[in-house]
Protein backbone atom coordinates (compact mmCIF):
# COMPACT_ATOMS: atom_id res chain seq x y z
CA UNK A 1 0.00 0.00 0.00
CA UNK A 2 1.48 3.28 -1.16
CA UNK A 3 2.14 5.44 2.11
CA UNK A 4 1.06 9.50 1.73
CA UNK A 5 3.43 11.66 3.79
CA UNK A 6 2.17 14.70 5.85
CA UNK A 7 4.07 16.83 3.55
CA UNK A 8 2.57 15.60 0.40
CA UNK A 9 -0.64 16.14 1.76
CA UNK A 10 0.21 19.53 2.69
CA UNK A 11 1.43 20.21 -1.20
CA UNK A 12 -1.93 19.51 -2.15
CA UNK A 13 -3.80 21.78 -0.76
CA UNK A 14 -1.30 24.20 -1.11
CA UNK A 15 -1.08 24.20 -4.52
CA UNK A 16 -3.92 25.53 -6.02
CA UNK A 17 -3.72 28.90 -4.13
CA UNK A 18 -0.14 28.97 -4.75
CA UNK A 19 -0.96 28.70 -8.56
CA UNK A 20 -3.43 31.30 -8.00
CA UNK A 21 -1.37 33.36 -6.27
CA UNK A 22 1.49 33.28 -8.84
CA UNK A 23 -1.59 34.00 -11.43
CA UNK A 24 -2.31 37.63 -9.88
CA UNK A 25 1.50 38.19 -9.19
CA UNK A 26 1.75 37.97 -12.97
CA UNK A 27 -1.37 40.05 -13.68
CA UNK A 28 -0.14 42.55 -11.55
CA UNK A 29 3.35 42.66 -12.73
CA UNK A 30 2.19 43.06 -16.22
CA UNK A 31 -0.01 46.38 -15.55
CA UNK A 32 1.88 49.73 -16.76
CA UNK A 33 4.73 51.39 -14.38
CA UNK A 34 2.92 54.49 -14.31
CA UNK A 35 -0.17 52.48 -13.12
CA UNK A 36 1.98 50.95 -10.84
CA UNK A 37 2.92 53.89 -9.17
CA UNK A 38 -0.64 55.78 -9.47
CA UNK A 39 -1.88 52.53 -7.61
CA UNK A 40 0.95 52.51 -4.59
CA UNK A 41 0.15 56.87 -3.93
CA UNK A 42 -3.08 56.12 -4.32
CA UNK A 43 -3.20 53.32 -1.02
CA UNK A 44 -0.64 55.42 0.90
CA UNK A 45 -3.14 58.28 0.48
CA UNK A 46 -6.08 55.80 1.35
CA UNK A 47 -4.31 54.60 4.35
CA UNK A 48 -3.23 58.22 5.68
CA UNK A 49 -7.52 58.84 5.48
CA UNK A 50 -8.00 55.68 7.43
CA UNK A 51 -5.99 56.69 10.09
CA UNK A 52 -8.18 60.09 9.90
CA UNK A 53 -10.91 58.75 10.11
CA UNK A 54 -9.60 56.51 13.48
CA UNK A 55 -9.27 59.83 15.24
CA UNK A 56 -5.24 59.69 14.81
CA UNK A 57 -4.88 63.11 14.14
CA UNK A 58 -7.51 64.44 16.25
CA UNK A 59 -8.94 68.22 16.44
CA UNK A 60 -5.54 69.29 14.03
CA UNK A 61 -7.42 70.13 11.00
CA UNK A 62 -4.32 72.31 9.34
CA UNK A 63 -2.21 69.57 9.65
CA UNK A 64 -4.10 67.06 8.26
CA UNK A 65 -4.74 69.58 5.40
CA UNK A 66 -0.74 69.73 4.88
CA UNK A 67 0.05 65.99 5.16
CA UNK A 68 -2.46 65.40 2.29
CA UNK A 69 -1.10 68.55 0.32
CA UNK A 70 2.07 67.21 0.66
CA UNK A 71 1.16 63.80 -0.86
CA UNK A 72 -0.91 64.94 -3.69
CA UNK A 73 2.51 66.89 -4.17
CA UNK A 74 4.20 63.33 -4.43
CA UNK A 75 2.25 61.82 -6.14
CA UNK A 76 2.60 64.54 -9.12
CA UNK A 77 6.05 64.68 -8.91
CA UNK A 78 6.51 60.65 -9.58
CA UNK A 79 4.23 60.24 -12.27
CA UNK A 80 6.33 63.40 -14.12
CA UNK A 81 9.39 61.43 -12.59
CA UNK A 82 8.21 57.88 -14.26
CA UNK A 83 7.22 59.41 -17.34
CA UNK A 84 10.56 61.21 -17.78
CA UNK A 85 12.35 57.97 -17.40
CA UNK A 86 10.50 56.12 -19.85
CA UNK A 87 10.14 58.57 -22.48
CA UNK A 88 13.72 56.75 -23.92
CA UNK A 89 11.49 54.04 -24.06
CA UNK A 90 9.03 55.50 -26.43
CA UNK A 91 11.57 57.23 -28.27
CA UNK A 92 13.31 53.50 -29.25
CA UNK A 93 9.80 51.71 -29.56
CA UNK A 94 9.06 54.57 -32.12
CA UNK A 95 12.83 53.64 -33.55
CA UNK A 96 12.18 50.51 -33.83
CA UNK A 97 8.76 51.44 -36.20
CA UNK A 98 10.38 53.12 -38.38
CA UNK A 99 12.83 51.06 -39.05
CA UNK A 100 10.06 48.46 -40.19
CA UNK A 101 8.67 50.96 -42.03
CA UNK A 102 11.69 50.78 -44.19
CA UNK A 103 13.13 53.58 -42.63
CA UNK A 104 16.89 52.47 -42.07
CA UNK A 105 18.02 55.62 -40.51
CA UNK A 106 16.29 56.05 -37.88
CA UNK A 107 18.79 56.62 -34.80
CA UNK A 108 17.83 56.74 -31.16
CA UNK A 109 18.57 60.27 -29.91
CA UNK A 110 20.07 60.96 -26.59
CA UNK A 111 17.78 62.35 -23.77
CA UNK A 112 18.74 64.58 -21.09
CA UNK A 113 16.40 62.98 -18.67
CA UNK A 114 17.55 59.28 -19.16
CA UNK A 115 18.93 57.25 -16.81
CA UNK A 116 22.74 56.02 -17.41
CA UNK A 117 21.25 52.48 -18.12
CA UNK A 118 18.69 53.25 -20.48
CA UNK A 119 21.30 55.87 -22.56
CA UNK A 120 23.61 52.84 -23.04
CA UNK A 121 20.48 50.71 -23.55
CA UNK A 122 19.94 53.53 -26.64
CA UNK A 123 23.40 53.75 -27.80
CA UNK A 124 23.28 49.68 -27.96
CA UNK A 125 20.23 50.03 -30.22
CA UNK A 126 21.64 52.44 -32.55
CA UNK A 127 25.15 50.48 -32.45
CA UNK A 128 23.26 47.43 -33.67
CA UNK A 129 21.55 49.64 -36.42
CA UNK A 130 24.41 50.88 -37.74
CA UNK A 131 25.96 46.96 -38.23
CA UNK A 132 22.76 46.42 -39.78
CA UNK A 133 23.06 49.25 -42.48
CA UNK A 134 26.86 48.65 -42.68
CA UNK A 135 25.62 44.46 -43.68
CA UNK A 136 22.91 46.09 -45.67
CA UNK A 137 25.11 48.14 -47.53
CA UNK A 138 27.67 44.88 -47.82
CA UNK A 139 24.54 42.54 -49.02
CA UNK A 140 23.58 45.19 -51.58
CA UNK A 141 27.03 45.62 -52.76
CA UNK A 142 27.42 41.94 -53.49
CA UNK A 143 24.12 41.81 -55.57
CA UNK A 144 25.03 44.74 -57.36
CA UNK A 145 28.31 41.92 -58.29
CA UNK A 146 26.17 39.62 -59.10
CA UNK A 147 23.40 41.29 -61.65
CA UNK A 148 26.76 42.88 -63.07
CA UNK A 149 28.85 39.70 -63.58
CA UNK A 150 24.91 38.03 -65.18
CA UNK A 151 24.57 41.04 -67.07
CA UNK A 152 28.50 40.59 -68.30
CA UNK A 153 27.86 37.17 -69.25
CA UNK A 154 24.47 37.79 -71.07
CA UNK A 155 26.27 39.83 -73.23
CA UNK A 156 28.55 37.90 -74.06
CA UNK A 157 26.63 35.40 -75.13
CA UNK A 158 24.28 37.75 -76.81
CA UNK A 159 26.80 39.20 -78.85
CA UNK A 160 28.05 35.46 -80.05
CA UNK A 161 24.53 34.81 -81.22
CA UNK A 162 24.17 38.06 -83.15
CA UNK A 163 28.25 37.91 -84.47
CA UNK A 164 28.81 34.47 -85.03
CA UNK A 165 25.15 32.83 -85.45
CA UNK A 166 23.15 35.01 -87.29
CA UNK A 167 26.08 36.52 -89.69
CA UNK A 168 26.39 32.37 -90.50
CA UNK A 169 22.95 32.65 -91.66
CA UNK A 170 22.85 35.83 -93.01
CA UNK A 171 26.10 34.11 -95.44
CA UNK A 172 23.62 31.14 -96.08
CA UNK A 173 20.83 33.37 -97.73
CA UNK A 174 23.01 35.02 -99.26
CA UNK A 175 24.37 31.42 -100.68
CA UNK A 176 20.70 30.41 -101.52
CA UNK A 177 19.99 33.91 -103.44
CA UNK A 178 23.15 33.32 -105.60
CA UNK A 179 21.46 29.29 -106.48
CA UNK A 180 18.68 30.98 -106.59
CA UNK A 181 20.15 33.70 -109.28
CA UNK A 182 21.73 30.77 -111.24
CA UNK A 183 18.99 28.05 -111.90
CA UNK A 184 16.12 27.88 -114.04
CA UNK A 185 13.95 25.46 -112.45
CA UNK A 186 10.51 26.36 -111.10
CA UNK A 187 9.99 23.86 -108.34
CA UNK A 188 14.15 24.46 -107.25
CA UNK A 189 13.45 28.45 -107.10
CA UNK A 190 10.39 27.68 -104.56
CA UNK A 191 12.11 25.08 -102.69
CA UNK A 192 15.34 28.04 -102.76
CA UNK A 193 12.29 30.75 -101.86
CA UNK A 194 10.87 28.77 -99.10
CA UNK A 195 14.34 27.89 -97.38
CA UNK A 196 15.34 31.93 -97.73
CA UNK A 197 12.21 32.57 -95.78
CA UNK A 198 13.03 29.80 -93.08
CA UNK A 199 16.23 30.88 -92.70
CA UNK A 200 15.01 34.75 -92.62
CA UNK A 201 12.59 33.56 -89.52
CA UNK A 202 15.63 32.11 -87.87
CA UNK A 203 17.10 35.12 -87.93
CA UNK A 204 14.48 37.21 -86.80
CA UNK A 205 14.42 34.69 -83.75
CA UNK A 206 17.65 35.06 -83.30
CA UNK A 207 17.81 38.45 -82.82
CA UNK A 208 14.84 38.24 -80.33
CA UNK A 209 16.78 36.40 -77.95
CA UNK A 210 20.04 38.42 -78.29
CA UNK A 211 18.41 41.45 -77.42
CA UNK A 212 16.08 38.87 -74.72
CA UNK A 213 19.22 38.10 -73.44
CA UNK A 214 20.71 41.43 -73.25
CA UNK A 215 18.96 44.56 -74.34
CA UNK A 216 21.48 46.83 -75.38
CA UNK A 217 19.31 49.83 -75.93
CA UNK A 218 19.31 51.50 -72.64
CA UNK A 219 23.17 51.24 -72.55
CA UNK A 220 23.20 52.58 -76.15
CA UNK A 221 20.81 54.89 -76.66
CA UNK A 222 19.85 56.08 -73.27
CA UNK A 223 16.91 54.58 -71.12
CA UNK A 224 14.61 57.33 -72.31
CA UNK A 225 14.85 56.45 -75.82
CA UNK A 226 15.20 52.76 -75.46
CA UNK A 227 11.80 52.84 -73.38
CA UNK A 228 10.00 54.99 -76.48
CA UNK A 229 11.83 52.02 -78.73
CA UNK A 230 10.42 49.30 -76.47
CA UNK A 231 7.28 50.97 -76.43
CA UNK A 232 7.21 51.12 -80.36
CA UNK A 233 8.17 47.57 -80.67
CA UNK A 234 5.47 46.33 -78.46
CA UNK A 235 2.74 48.19 -80.42
CA UNK A 236 3.57 46.48 -84.16
CA UNK A 237 4.21 43.28 -82.33
CA UNK A 238 0.95 43.02 -80.42
CA UNK A 239 -1.67 46.20 -81.18
CA UNK A 240 -0.68 47.48 -76.94
CA UNK A 241 -0.77 51.05 -76.97
CA UNK A 242 1.83 52.28 -74.40
CA UNK A 243 2.52 55.85 -73.64
CA UNK A 244 6.19 57.26 -72.56
CA UNK A 245 6.64 59.46 -70.02
CA UNK A 246 9.86 60.92 -69.08
CA UNK A 247 10.56 63.83 -66.17
CA UNK A 248 14.45 63.24 -65.22
CA UNK A 249 15.87 66.16 -66.53
CA UNK A 250 19.46 66.02 -67.11
CA UNK A 251 19.73 63.22 -64.34
CA UNK A 252 22.54 60.69 -65.16
CA UNK A 253 20.81 57.27 -64.94
CA UNK A 254 23.30 54.80 -64.26
CA UNK A 255 24.12 51.74 -66.76
CA UNK A 256 23.01 49.11 -63.95
CA UNK A 257 19.97 50.79 -62.87
CA UNK A 258 19.10 51.85 -66.73
CA UNK A 259 19.48 48.15 -67.22
CA UNK A 260 17.88 47.08 -64.55
CA UNK A 261 14.75 49.36 -65.18
CA UNK A 262 14.52 48.54 -68.77
CA UNK A 263 13.89 44.90 -67.80
CA UNK A 264 11.00 45.97 -65.48
CA UNK A 265 9.57 47.83 -68.04
CA UNK A 266 9.66 44.65 -70.65
CA UNK A 267 8.42 42.24 -68.26
CA UNK A 268 5.53 44.33 -67.07
CA UNK A 269 4.56 45.06 -70.83
CA UNK A 270 5.04 41.11 -71.58
CA UNK A 271 2.83 40.69 -68.65
CA UNK A 272 0.36 43.06 -69.95
CA UNK A 273 0.39 41.74 -73.47
CA UNK A 274 -0.31 38.32 -71.94
CA UNK A 275 -3.68 39.43 -70.38
CA UNK A 276 -5.17 41.87 -73.12
CA UNK A 277 -3.13 42.88 -75.92
CA UNK A 278 -5.39 45.40 -77.56
CA UNK A 279 -5.51 47.72 -74.40
CA UNK A 280 -3.42 50.53 -73.30
CA UNK A 281 -0.52 50.52 -70.65
CA UNK A 282 1.43 53.91 -69.79
CA UNK A 283 5.52 54.17 -68.90
CA UNK A 284 5.98 56.64 -66.49
CA UNK A 285 9.91 57.60 -65.50
CA UNK A 286 10.55 60.01 -63.02
CA UNK A 287 13.04 61.01 -60.33
CA UNK A 288 12.15 61.25 -56.11
CA UNK A 289 14.11 62.20 -53.70
CA UNK A 290 17.45 60.98 -55.29
CA UNK A 291 15.90 57.80 -56.73
CA UNK A 292 15.10 57.16 -60.64
CA UNK A 293 11.50 55.62 -60.30
CA UNK A 294 9.45 53.70 -63.23
CA UNK A 295 5.79 52.71 -62.96
CA UNK A 296 4.08 50.73 -65.62
CA UNK A 297 0.19 50.94 -65.79
CA UNK A 298 -2.24 49.33 -67.81
CA UNK A 299 -6.27 49.25 -68.09
CA UNK A 300 -6.18 45.30 -68.78
CA UNK A 301 -7.71 42.57 -66.58
CA UNK A 302 -5.33 42.17 -63.31
CA UNK A 303 -3.42 39.49 -62.68
CA UNK A 304 -5.12 36.44 -61.29
CA UNK A 305 -3.70 35.70 -57.75
CA UNK A 306 -1.42 32.86 -59.22
CA UNK A 307 0.58 35.60 -60.63
CA UNK A 308 -0.28 38.27 -58.39
CA UNK A 309 2.29 36.13 -55.96
CA UNK A 310 5.48 37.62 -57.06
CA UNK A 311 7.21 35.24 -55.07
CA UNK A 312 6.59 32.36 -57.73
CA UNK A 313 10.49 31.73 -59.01
CA UNK A 314 8.18 31.18 -62.42
CA UNK A 315 6.89 34.15 -63.11
CA UNK A 316 8.83 36.73 -64.44
CA UNK A 317 7.67 39.41 -62.77
CA UNK A 318 9.26 37.68 -59.96
CA UNK A 319 12.48 37.15 -61.43
CA UNK A 320 12.97 41.48 -62.48
CA UNK A 321 11.79 41.77 -58.26
CA UNK A 322 14.72 39.64 -57.01
CA UNK A 323 16.85 41.59 -59.45
CA UNK A 324 15.34 44.84 -58.12
CA UNK A 325 15.61 43.70 -54.99
CA UNK A 326 19.58 42.66 -55.28
CA UNK A 327 20.49 45.78 -56.22
CA UNK A 328 18.76 47.70 -53.30
CA UNK A 329 16.14 48.83 -54.94
CA UNK A 330 11.87 48.28 -54.30
CA UNK A 331 9.48 46.77 -56.64
CA UNK A 332 5.34 46.98 -56.17
CA UNK A 333 2.72 45.37 -57.74
CA UNK A 334 -0.76 47.08 -57.51
CA UNK A 335 -3.46 44.68 -59.28
CA UNK A 336 -7.13 44.66 -59.48
CA UNK A 337 -9.58 41.97 -61.01
CA UNK A 338 -11.29 44.34 -63.25
CA UNK A 339 -8.89 47.74 -62.76
CA UNK A 340 -6.05 47.01 -64.43
CA UNK A 341 -2.08 46.50 -62.72
CA UNK A 342 0.58 48.72 -61.91
CA UNK A 343 4.32 48.21 -61.38
CA UNK A 344 6.47 50.22 -59.34
CA UNK A 345 10.25 50.06 -59.46
CA UNK A 346 12.21 52.68 -56.90
CA UNK A 347 16.16 52.60 -57.30
CA UNK A 348 18.71 54.72 -55.87
CA UNK A 349 22.24 55.48 -57.47
CA UNK A 350 24.80 54.20 -55.54
CA UNK A 351 28.83 54.22 -56.11
CA UNK A 352 28.54 50.46 -56.64
CA UNK A 353 25.60 51.02 -59.80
Amino acid sequence: MTSITVAEIGRSFSKPSSLGFSRILRSVLRIPLVLKVMGANALIIAVVLALVGGGLWGEDQVQLVVVLGALTVVCIVNLLLVRLALSPINHLEDIADQVAAGDFGARARPSLVADPQLARLSDTVNELLDSLAAERRRIQKLGVEVVTAQDTERSRIAKELHESIAQTLAAVRFQLSAADAGTADPAMKNSLATARGMIGKVMDEVRNISQSLHPRMAEDLGLVIALEELAQQTGERSGLKVKVTANIGQKRVPAAVAATLFRVAQESLKSAEARAADGTAEILLYSSNGAICLEVSDNNHGLDSSHANVDNSGNGLATIRNRVALTGGVMRIASEQNGGTKVTAELRPTDEN
